[in-house]
């Protein structure tokens, strides 16, 4: 049973306490995709490569280490794995596959024939989500956690990495925010400017600025006074920006899945290593690996997920050594993790890496025009352009040296003159 109290995380109140602390204990959470196809499988189908690459994505971004993370950025000692076992106890790969017109499309309550023992499983479907690109049923708190239909719903063009999707949402974090919300969190932006008592109004969180709306791209707000958290994956930003949870945040979640979800998730020993069945962290499945494994087998049951209980029992038997002996060889690198760096040293554009390439996206409103350190249009300043571009551009058009050199007397009065109706109000 879990040691939380439900009133730690509710639906209107957080309390952040020590117990809560990742540093106390590591948790290993089952997952199973259930994969959702329309009726002949021309749409909605994934790979199983696509699965997996998007499990590492999620882990990295849970554990502080995905991309644009930071040595600073906190770890939530929660794991995700694909189960092994099905709720009968026989082998899985914890993919399901199902073909249903009606089901992809986000009708029928396919949850009744494909959910696994909601309280024991992270049951994620993938699917047209109905409309948004990802969505969770009910909040864990509303006494809705281990239902039959308690889910995490995901279009299945922004599941994993390079998905159909396309550029903002294809880098496989619309899962990581799905699963924030699964584990109690609310939208870094709920609420409004929310009051003084931080824990109780807006998100439930005191260490996420307050925020009004949401940033839609990588530029911070700033409508309630303090500059908003563009790097947090409860927000709406682009994903090239996201890079982690605050460390509230991750006592909210844990206080939920001790609390809401007390048989999903087991604790574990601390696995440091590059892919699942590299024991030792060295980057290979090999023979330093099978005698770790060796020096396991067959003992006795265990409270606590052992690294290399592969299949989450609390054991170590001959069906883990099987699937460490299927995993032989190099682990898998990411396509990136040769590639430097993809900063282009231009402000206005947001870099990242995707299948190996530098990839690029331009922030709108950002630059000469339409950038708000350039100031008012209707006040002459020492900085080229105005703070606002439609203003600006016709402006300048007429007189590039408003963009090129400075705002001056001559551009302050022409967005006055009442010739140019961009500048109006």
């Amino acid at each position: 049973d879990g040691i939380a109290g439900f009133g730690d995380c509710s639906l209107t109140s957080t309390n952040p306490a020590d117990e809560y602390d990742p540093s106390i204990r590591s948790f290993v959470i089952p997952v199973v995709v259930h994969v959702i196809m329309n009726d002949d499988g021309s749409l909605g189908d994934i790979g199983r490569a696509t699965i997996e690459r998007q499990m590492v994505i999620l882990n990295d971004d849970f554990a502080g280490t995905g991309l644009a993370s930071d040595p600073e950025t906190p770890s939530a000692s929660l794991r995700f794995v694909l189960a092994r076992q099905d709720p009968s106890g026989a082998p899985t790969t914890g993919i399901t596959r199902s073909k249903n017109t009606v089901w992809f499309n986000d009708e029928g309550e396919y949850w009744n024939d494909l959910a696994w023992d909601p309280t024991r499983y992270l049951n994620v479907y993938t699917n047209t989500a109905g409309g948004p690109l990802g969505y969770v049923n009910a909040f864990p708190a509303s006494g809705s956690a281990g239902d039959i239909d308690d889910r995490v719903v995901i279009d299945w063009r922004v599941f994993g990495e390079a998905s159909t999707y396309g550029p903002p949402q294809d880098l496989g974090r619309i899962l990581t925010h799905e699963v924030g919300h699964y584990l109690g969190l609310l939208h870094t932006f709920q609420g409004g400017c929310g009051s003084s008592s931080c824990l109780d109004s807006g998100d439930l969180i005191c260490d996420t600025p307050p925020q009004s709306e949401p940033d839609v791209d990588c530029s911070s707000s700033s409508f309630c006074g303090e500059e908003s958290l563009v790097s947090n994956f409860m927000n709406y930003s682009w994903q090239a920006c996201m890079s982690g949870f605050t460390n509230e945040q991750i006592r909210r979640m844990r206080c939920t899945l001790e609390s809401y979800r007390p048989l999903l998730g087991m604790e574990s020993e601390v696995c440091g290593f590059v892919c699942e069945h590299d024991l030792n962290g060295d980057g290979f499945v090999n023979g330093s690996d099978l005698g770790i494994m060796l020096g396991r087998i067959g003992g006795p049951p265990s409270d606590i997920i052992q690294c290399g209980d592969f299949n989450l029992d609390g054991l170590i038997t001959g069906s883990d050594l099987g699937s460490l002996l299927g995993a032989w060889g190099e682990c898998a690198e990411s396509p990136c993790d040769g590639v430097a760096t993809c900063d282009d040293g231009d402000e206005c554009t947001v870099n990242y890496c995707l299948e190996g390439e530098c990839r690029s996206l331009e922030i709108s409103g950002c630059g000469i025009c339409g950038g708000a350190e350039s100031g008012s249009c209707y006040e002459s300043n020492g900085t080229p352009g105005c703070s606002n571009a439609e203003c600006c551009e016709a402006i300048c058009e007429v007189d590039p040296y408003c963009c090129f050199v400075a705002w001056d007397a001559s551009c302050r009065t022409k967005a006055l003159s009442g010739n140019f109706p961009e500048c109006d109000g």
